[in-house]
């Protein structure tokens, strides 16, 4: 029995392209393709801030399967927003994914049409997701009222004999 044969993924250049072809002619079972994209996304408002988003690299990784493709997808962005501690403007780094089968040309969740990703829309619905409600430049800390974590409100600290470990 002969061993298989591997094919390294091939590598795309970086470009600013936000579009990637996910089925290509010729591409056989099992071959992978690798793509890393540079791409622009829109600015947005959030939890009351603005949010710029400064740049957005995507690592695509497709491997064609019988039924369709599988597409592992990573994407890491600097977005500039503002601190809640200091209110001062600070770049927040922010990386998200997914790793799915699609057996069809169309995926809306994934922003794909016709076999081809749309990176850009990905990136614009997913990235309200990952912002952090309360976001801190590095250094801070975020604001958290005094004591409260050991403080129990007075009206159930007659519960406190019934358990032995305390309540």
């Amino acid at each position: 029995m002969a061993a298989p044969s591997y094919r390294a993924p091939r590598r795309s250049k970086i470009s600013n392209v936000s579009k990637v072809l996910l089925k290509r002619p010729g591409v056989e079972v099992g071959e992978s393709r690798e793509y890393q994209e540079s791409f622009e996304a829109r600015p947005f408002d959030l939890y009351g801030r603005h949010h710029e988003v400064l740049r957005a690299d995507a690592r695509v990784t497709v491997t064609r399967l019988a039924e369709g493709v599988h597409l592992d997808l990573s994407v890491a962005t600097a977005v500039e927003t503002t601190c809640d501690r200091t209110l001062e403007p600070f770049e927040l780094l922010l990386e998200f994914g997914e790793s799915e089968f699609i057996a069809g040309p169309d995926d809306r969740e994934l922003a794909v049409q016709d076999w081809t990703l749309d990176l850009t829309r990905y990136t614009e619905r997913a990235l309200p997701n990952e912002v952090p409600m309360k976001a801190c430049a590095p250094g801070t800390q975020p604001i958290e009222p005094e004591g409260a974590e050991d403080e129990i409100d007075p009206r159930w600290r007659g519960l406190n004999r019934l358990f032995a470990s305390g309540f």
